[in-house]
């Protein structure tokens, strides 16, 4: 049993465990998702990478969790007597029933026995979705079994892009889940839909700014609603610069108000942008995550044409930088498409070359997908020297730019970009 519980876990990280880094992974996600710590030591010999020892009740227990049940002889009893749940018929099932107190109800169990219980969620929100039945949904995830703090980023991820993919498509949400803090944090600020900030996603900042929700949604609406002023050639406002030392605030969003700091600055106002991002990695230097301090700055560099930002940047995060959770991949990504750009602008033809195989469009976030494709499109412009080809990706770019509806990425940006 504690081998098919090892590989529930690996199922769970998204990897098999075979080295320190895996289990240092583990370790990390046991911690993020229970607030429980388990040395990554345990974990190698769990896993056989040191001598092993029968793990204690606690260790097994913990790990029983970590999957989704609620402890080890929990877990030992499903897998051995409980046939495998068919989601789908459970999700129709309890949108037939009709009774909202009986799903309620289904959703605590099901977050006590599954580990679907995310892809449960995604399939119950679509057709609640489909239904209209938007209250049902603004108690759904008022429930504490969807606690924002209650599931790993990496599941947040998955929950969050699964939903906001279903809201894109149909563009339209009750106001009473623009109201719902934890809806927010679990879709709203994971979802974060470049290719709508003029549009629906963008209407739906106005609407949460207006509604003065928690400091980190409201900095965040803030930062967002900057970056849409400059997409749309519009003055930028000076934003407080002690946020982004701020070591409570997500990375990524120290890095999104970072980046509107930067923006501001390329907008005319002189700041000292070494001065700046000196004391931002100091501050920030004893977290793990530094390519999530990056993730925003990444694409504002590009955007801004800012090599000393390039440089910099490149200089902190290397080809070496190791990544710890699977949706770290969709950062490291971006920082390839900003190396491309970097290396191009340089001469650097070897490195360009290098970085240009390490990034994939494919590896961008969903919600990312249009604006780092359009991006894309400037470089190859940039750096095909066939005519055929760069009529085509020319008329690529202006299709795009015209379904952002961007005015910052006109004919003449492309054209004279490395000019």
């Amino acid at each position: 049993m504690i081998d098919i519980l090892k590989k529930r876990i690996e199922g769970k990280i998204g990897k098999p465990v075979k080295t320190r880094g895996d289990c240092e992974l583990v370790s990390n996600a046991v911690l993020e998702t229970l607030d429980i710590d388990i040395s990554y030591s345990t974990i190698k010999r769990l896993y056989g990478l040191a001598p092993y020892t029968k793990p204690n009740s606690k260790t097994t227990n913990t790990l029983a969790q970590f999957v989704g049940y609620k402890n080890y002889a929990h877990f030992s009893q499903n897998y051995r007597y409980k046939d495998k749940i068919d989601l789908s018929q459970l999700t129709y099932k309890a949108v037939s029933i009709g009774n909202e107190q009986a799903i309620l109800e289904l959703i605590i169990e099901t977050k006590k026995s599954s580990e679907n219980f995310i892809r449960f969620i995604v399939l119950l929100t679509r057709e609640l979705f489909h239904n209209k039945n938007y209250r049902l949904l603004d108690e759904i995830f008022k429930l504490k079994a969807l606690n924002f703090n209650s599931f790993s980023y990496t599941e947040v991820l998955y929950l969050g892009n699964s939903i906001g993919l279903l809201l894109r498509k149909q563009a339209e949400i009750d106001p009473i889940l623009l109201n719902n803090t934890n809806f927010l944090s679990c879709v709203y600020l994971t979802f974060v839909d470049y290719s709508n900030l003029n549009g629906f996603y963008g209407e739906w900042t106005e609407i949460i700014n207006v509604n003065q929700p928690k400091k980190e949604i409201a900095l965040f609406t803030g930062s967002l609603l900057e970056f849409r002023n400059f997409l749309n050639n519009k003055k930028l406002k000076e934003l407080d610069e002690d946020l982004i030392y701020n070591k409570e605030l997500h990375p990524i969003l120290c890095s999104r108000l970072l980046a509107s700091k930067l923006l501001v600055n390329d907008n005319g106002n002189s700041i000292n942008t070494s001065q700046i991002l000196d004391s931002y990695f100091e501050v920030h230097s004893k977290k793990s995550s530094l390519v999530d301090y990056s993730y925003e700055l990444f694409t504002t560099a590009i955007l801004t044409k800012n090599y000393v930002l390039m440089k910099y940047l490149i200089e902190k995060t290397n080809l070496n930088t190791t990544i710890e959770f699977y949706y770290q991949k969709s950062h490291l990504n971006s920082y390839y498409l900003m190396s491309i750009f970097y290396f191009k602008y340089t001469q650097n033809s070897v490195e360009e070359k290098r970085h240009n195989r390490l990034f994939s469009i494919n590896d961008c976030m969903y919600s990312y997908e249009d604006f780092i494709t359009i991006l894309y499109h400037i470089y190859v412009f940039g750096s095909t020297k066939i005519g055929s080809k760069k009529d085509r990706i020319k008329k690529e770019y202006i299709q795009l730019s015209k379904q952002l509806n961007y005015p910052y990425f006109s004919e003449s940006y492309l054209l004279n970009y490395f000019d």
